[in-house]
């Protein structure tokens, strides 16, 4: 079982995922699941990312309990405007070319992951990369992630640092799948979009998630 946040660590961490809107319906419904279950499903999600990254991670296996592979796990990112998100706003993801005003964040922190006791780990860079160093204690969090590049507004590599990007996408990495009840935000790219989220939630019912439009977390 995975370590919990004790008092003596630092306040708790916005942690955000990414999808397209047309998945928002179901994951409101029945949970936000891992790629290796939502894939077994008859009726797939739209897919966003990159898969040649997607199948790396298929064989990325996690060193640390509960074990299995990454895409047993639900990715979120400590940071938006991540260089995925990038690379969907310029074209460069080639299965998926709709752009990111129709990618939506679902986000939560860190505090809340463990209050409703799932299991997680995380990393200090993409878990695709075999030289990713993995932790279970959130008060490991200000060892292995670097807060300050996750505030700034540009990530790029440096002659200092030829690793910026893949740190940039350090993870929290949450063991088959999120309940809905832990989603504690709903974040689109523009007010119109955020009235479309607000109809889908509405539609669906249960708990009421808060809504926004912030434009300063995509490109």
């Amino acid at each position: 079982m995975t370590k919990p946040l004790t008092t003596t660590a630092r306040a708790p961490r916005f942690l955000y995922h990414f999808t397209h809107i047309d998945n928002l319906r179901s994951i409101a419904r029945t949970g936000l699941d891992c790629d290796n279950l939502a894939l077994s499903r008859a009726l797939g999600p739209i897919e966003v990312g990159n898969q040649d990254i997607k199948r790396q991670r298929r064989s990325r296996v996690v060193p640390l309990p509960p074990g299995g592979t990454v895409d047993e796990y639900v990715p979120f990112y400590f940071a938006p405007r991540s260089p995925m998100l990038f690379a969907i706003h310029k074209g460069n993801v080639p299965t998926y070319q709709d752009g990111q005003d129709k990618v939506v964040y679902l986000v939560t922190t860190t505090e809340v992951l463990a209050n409703v006791d799932l299991d997680f780990v995380f990393t200090d860079r993409n878990a695709a990369l075999a030289l990713a160093e993995y932790a279970d204690d959130l008060n490991d969090l200000d060892r292995l992630v670097d807060w300050d590049l996750m505030n700034a507004v540009m990530w790029k590599n440096t002659d200092d640092e030829p690793d910026r990007r893949e740190r940039r996408m350090a993870e929290m990495l949450v063991h088959q799948s999120v309940p809905w009840d832990a989603i504690i935000a709903v974040v689109g790219r523009t007010n119109d979009r955020v009235g479309q989220i607000g109809a889908i939630l509405a539609n669906v019912g249960g708990k009421a998630t808060p809504v926004q439009a912030k434009p300063g977390w995509y490109f």
